[in-house]
């Protein structure tokens, strides 16, 4: 092409002659000739290359129209019986030359979404270290795509009530309800996926969508460009809260930095406009519809039967019922960060959530009414080998055990005493009873009744009217002279 235009300034421009300018350039005449009447470049076309797939080209297209995600690896796999074994860079070059002729690249419809009436869910995936642990984090983004304002959640697992509970945290942050909300295929709200939009709808999620209510409208299969505000913001949450890799202490605190990183990153982010998100998220917050008066439960229920310990297992983890309901039906609500079981309408134990496999979590509450009659497993008793209890208490079971025939008996009703007292009342009785020498379960109810009494009322003295009261002396009592008296009864 140089050459092309210097012939042509030569010729046009300077006058050169065509033999002058051939012999300058050492080129033959007539190409000189050419370049003067040619009014564009001359264009090199190499002829293609042969490939050495190119017999079996009509295969590999018919492959790839069948199933477009058909892999390189998987082509040369099928190939193998007719090509032979070829290198594995050859066909993926082959192919990443033949899908971009067999297959086309969509075009999109751009959608203007009006404020208050869209709501986008999705979750993402990272890790953080908590509590000096490294975990796995399933984080929610909900956005509004008018404003394009993002609020996002962390959880331990992506389960039913982290999705219920998500969308509810989303609606509070944003400060209403949308008409609705856009969001994939997933499992805990679609139970089977129909022709079109229509969707088949877990009964969990249907009745807390009627509960706001809201629309729930699914992505088509493998479209998720289809909620592309929120695929962004999976994206956007990632690399502002999780790089680098966060260390928090729980996950309240994980949540917490989430809510706190988003809040000061929300001044500096703009609309394509030029508005800021923070304002038109205000405007947006004017179109919501009111949060519910009576707000529907962010949990999964589960049936199960109490085993003969009391105790009830949901997701690999054990948790604890009152003894009394052993061999019971019982109902489990599955809570993000808490568990509650229930036997008919009544509430009967709550838990912290727990997600590792393997684990009990267990209130020894729940097994001390059994365990005052089985006194003998005390020791064994998985329920309290994990309690942590003040020190006072070993004292007082050391103590017991030199004083009475059935150590453990009378101290599992002294800890029965916390049902009915704080512990901190109970505890401070105990230390009372030992610093008496009296430590005995008759003892410490009644340091705690006086506890509870408050001080005696002070008496004038009497030796005002009676001198001859003041000589009389009685000595104090002492409570171990009244253990003895009641030693034959224990």
């Amino acid at each position: 092409m140089s050459q092309w235009a210097e012939i042509r300034h030569l010729h046009l421009v300077e006058g050169v002659p065509k033999k002058e300018i051939a012999r300058r350039l050492q080129l033959d005449v007539k190409t000189v000739r050419r370049a003067v009447v040619r009014p564009t470049p001359p264009v090199r076309v190499s002829p293609p290359r042969a490939g050495s797939l190119d017999p079996w080209r009509d295969q590999i297209e018919q492959w790839l129209r069948e199933d477009r995600k058909l892999t390189a690896k998987r082509i040369r796999r099928l190939l193998l019986p007719l090509a032979g074994a070829v290198s594995p860079r050859t066909v993926r070059r082959y192919v990443a030359a033949l899908r971009r002729t067999v297959t086309s690249k969509e075009a999109f419809v751009h959608r203007s979404v009006a404020a208050g009436t869209t709501m986008e869910v999705d979750f993402g995936e990272s890790w953080a270290d908590i509590a000096g642990a490294p975990c796995k984090v399933k984080y929610l983004v909900a956005t509004l795509p008018f404003s394009n304002a993002y609020f996002a959640k962390a959880y331990p697992v992506e389960r039913l009530e982290s999705l219920l509970d998500g969308i509810e945290s989303a609606f509070k942050y944003f400060r209403g309800v949308v008409d609705r909300v856009v969001l994939d295929n997933t499992s805990l709200a679609v139970k089977d996926v129909l022709a079109g939009r229509d969707r088949v709808q877990t009964e969990a999620f249907e009745a807390f969508r009627g509960a706001y209510p809201f629309r729930a409208e699914f992505c088509a299969p493998a479209k998720g460009w289809e909620k592309g505000s929120v695929e962004n913001g999976v994206k956007y949450v990632r690399n502002l809260v999780f790089r680098p890799r966060l260390a928090v202490e729980s996950w309240a605190a994980l949540n917490a930095t989430i809510r706190t990183e988003l809040e000061a990153d929300l001044p500096t982010r703009h609309l394509d406009d030029g508005r800021p998100v923070q304002e038109a998220l205000a405007l947006e917050r004017q179109h919501l519809r009111a949060l519910p008066e009576h707000l529907p439960a962010t949990c999964r229920i589960v049936a199960r039967v109490a085993d003969k310990f009391g105790h009830v297992r949901v997701d690999h983890v054990t948790y604890s019922v009152p003894v009394r309901h052993a061999w019971r039906p019982v109902w489990v609500k599955l809570y993000h960060d808490r568990v509650a079981i229930a036997v008919g309408a009544e509430v009967v134990a709550e838990h912290p959530r727990a997600f590792s496999r393997g684990t009990k979590v267990l209130d020894p509450f729940h097994v001390l009414p059994l365990l005052e009659r089985k006194h003998r497993a005390v020791a064994e008793a998985t329920a309290l080998a994990g309690w942590r209890l003040a020190p006072v208490w070993e004292q007082v079971r050391a103590e017991l055990a030199k004083h009475t025939r059935k150590p453990d008996q009378e101290w599992v009703r002294m800890l029965r005493l916390m049902e009915t007292y704080p512990a901190a009342a109970v505890e401070r009785a105990v230390a009372a009873a030992l610093e008496r020498h009296s430590p005995r379960l008759e003892t410490v109810r009644l340091l705690l009744r006086q506890q509870q009494a408050g001080p005696p009322p002070v008496c004038p003295p009497v030796t005002r009217v009676r001198p001859e009261l003041a000589q009389i002396t009685v000595p104090a009592p002492t409570l171990s002279a009244y253990d003895a008296l009641v030693e034959g009864g224990c």
